[in-house]
């Protein structure tokens, strides 16, 4: 079932839909035996979702004002706080520490709204990888070339928010909310052929998330449209819940990167690309290709040490030294552990490095509403091909190297789908100017239809 958030609200508020039947609904598609919700989430909500439900829909026979949203479920990643549950981040090291004291504010912005919180789902352990496998949780998988018999096989949701996608693509939830550090709403938006957001760093509240890096996280929305993610957009960041009137699409003036951005594309990546391109072209968008040496520049070759790594290891740097490093996913402690080695003056000049580049990008796309470009250079890695650290470090660094850009940068990027149905998942990415996220969601809402084809 896909579900639309403005028509969830219209339903619910006229009565046509009831807040339980919808909750039943989701509840239904997470406790399929044949489906992905034990793998997709680490909680879920059956009697508290139940008995919210069943509160709002008994305010609502009583003529009671309620929120716009009020009955609408939502999933959220396991690193927000709820207040009187343990936030794991994916990991068995935090199970038994102390439930959080209270609701991370856009979560309690999104409950004032009237959602109910179905459950918590599954992720990278710490959010430190695009795969989105989880050794402790199982590993949540795509809709593409997924085989219901047999759990070994298929492909991955992509992270590090691998459970929150799936709850969206297979129904379980018609709203979720991630976080994005280097691209971890967008890759498994992508791999799952839904909507993912990273907005603005500083867009969002950040307290009462569990950080990886804290100069780079950023929680954003993924659901089906890009109207849902405005809507839920605006709740996070205090608004109202607004959508976003779409620009006119004609006179669009979009910038292909191309450089090592576009570099070894899976051939199924390209021509769908390529086909989504042609379709914004002849619906009247101006597209350019141009070449950004600030960007050339940032190639992974380039850059063997990050400031994710240091302020990761910073975060971790107590659990490893103890002798709990056993206790983590063996690929996420050896990516914590790369940060270890970082000296605080190279940790600086990255600093000043970044701010420099984001200053000269600036300048060099100034004449463009947005860059355009693939979400992922490849199709979801299966399952199968993951067969040691090196393997999941290899294919790590492919899902992420396009959507990675965003987040150093520090610029809004939508992700929307533009596959052809029945065929391997591939995003569009739209990247924004800082700050001027509700306009890149203008630009989106403007886009999709073209680019969904």
């Amino acid at each position: 079932m896909t579900y639309s958030l403005k028509d969830l609200a219209a339903q619910l508020q006229t009565g046509s839909q009831g807040a339980r039947a919808l909750v039943e609904d989701c509840l239904a598609a997470i406790d399929d035996p044949n489906g992905e919700g034990k793998r997709s989430f680490i909680d879920v909500y059956h009697d508290r979702a139940r008995k919210e439900a069943d509160a709002i829909d008994h305010a609502r026979k009583q003529g009671w004002s309620l929120p716009a949203f009020a009955g609408i479920p939502l999933s959220i990643k396991d690193l927000f706080d709820e207040a009187g549950i343990v936030t794991r981040a994916g990991s068995k090291i935090l199970q038994d520490a102390v439930p959080a004291s209270s609701d991370a504010t856009v979560l309690a912005r999104l409950k004032a709204a009237g959602f109910i919180v179905i459950g918590r789902t599954n992720m990278t352990e710490f959010a430190f990888s695009g795969l989105g496998t989880n050794a402790h949780y199982g590993d949540a998988r795509c809709p593409f070339e997924r085989d219901p018999n047999d759990i070994t096989k298929g492909r991955v949701a992509g992270g590090s928010s691998s459970g929150s996608a799936v709850s969206i693509s297979d129904g379980m939830a018609p709203a979720t909310i991630g976080s994005d550090t280097g691209g971890s709403t967008r890759a498994p938006a992508a791999f799952c052929g839904i909507v993912g957001l990273k907005p603005t760093t500083t867009r969002m509240p950040s307290d009462g998330i569990f950080p990886l890096s804290r100069s780079f996280d950023a929680a954003g929305p993924m659901a089906n449209t890009v109207s849902c993610c405005a809507i839920l957009d605006s709740l996070m960041a205090g608004g109202s819940g607004e959508d976003e009137a779409p620009f006119a699409l004609k006179g669009l003036r979009l910038a292909l990167p191309k450089g090592y951005l576009f570099e070894d594309l899976d051939p199924h990546v390209a021509s769908s690309f390529a086909a989504a391109i042609d379709r914004l072209s002849a619906a009247g968008a101006v597209i350019s290709d141009i070449t950004l040496a600030e960007i050339e520049a940032l190639r992974p070759s380039n850059n063997t040490k990050s400031i994710v790594a240091a302020e990761a290891y910073h975060l971790h740097q107590s659990n490893l030294e103890s002798g709990k490093g056993d206790q983590y996913d063996p690929l996420i402690a050896f990516r914590i552990q790369g940060g270890k080695d970082i000296l605080a003056s190279e940790y600086i000049e990255m600093f000043n490095t970044r701010k420099r580049i984001w200053a000269a990008v600036q300048t060099a796309v100034r004449g463009y509403d947005a860059l355009i470009l693939p979400t992922s250079p490849a199709l979801p890695p299966a399952l199968s091909s993951l067969s040691d650290i090196q393997a999941k470090t290899t294919q790590n660094a492919k899902c992420l190297r396009n959507t990675a850009i965003s987040n150093y940068l520090d610029r809004p990027t939508i992700t929307i789908p533009c596959h052809a149905a029945g065929t391997g998942p591939v995003g569009v990415s739209l990247i924004g100017s800082r700050q001027h996220d509700r306009t890149l969601l203008a630009i989106a809402a403007a886009s999709e239809a073209i680019i969904r084809g």
